[in-house]
């Protein structure tokens, strides 16, 4: 194959590398557990969605793009964090409820765009003590 690339940019001297490079939208959704060992926060990792570009400068473009909805994600993920934590406090006040009636809440996912030449692996964090 080295030999076959090195023949061609011999004919062509401005040749390019064949690159794959890729904008991904991560989603990093943080979670509580081991309440009974004195609690600890974790967080699991998706990948959302991705996108196939053939040079890091197309990638890097559509990226920027891509930021401003991870931003939008984030605060729309905060803003219903907020929401539901409300709920649960209004519902336990009715009750007549101690806050510790319900578990601790996750907390609110955040958003983030990574560019890079592989897929970003997802990730599901430890539910136990370690």
């Amino acid at each position: 194959m080295s030999f076959t690339r090195d023949s061609f940019h011999a004919v062509c001297k401005d040749a390019k590398h064949a690159e794959t490079w890729y904008v991904s939208l991560v989603e990093e959704a943080p979670y509580y557990g081991g309440s009974e060992e004195g609690g600890w926060w974790g967080t699991d990792t998706h990948l959302l969605a991705y996108q196939e570009f053939p040079s890091e400068e197309a990638a890097q473009a559509a990226a920027e793009q891509v930021q401003q909805l991870a931003a939008e994600l984030k605060q729309d993920a905060q803003r219903e964090h907020g929401d539901q934590c409300l709920r649960e406090l209004t519902w336990l006040e009715q009750r007549g409820l101690d806050p510790d009636f319900l578990p601790e809440p996750d907390g609110p996912s955040y958003y983030h765009v990574v560019v890079s030449q592989g897929l970003p692996e997802e990730a599901r964090g430890s539910r136990h003590y370690s």
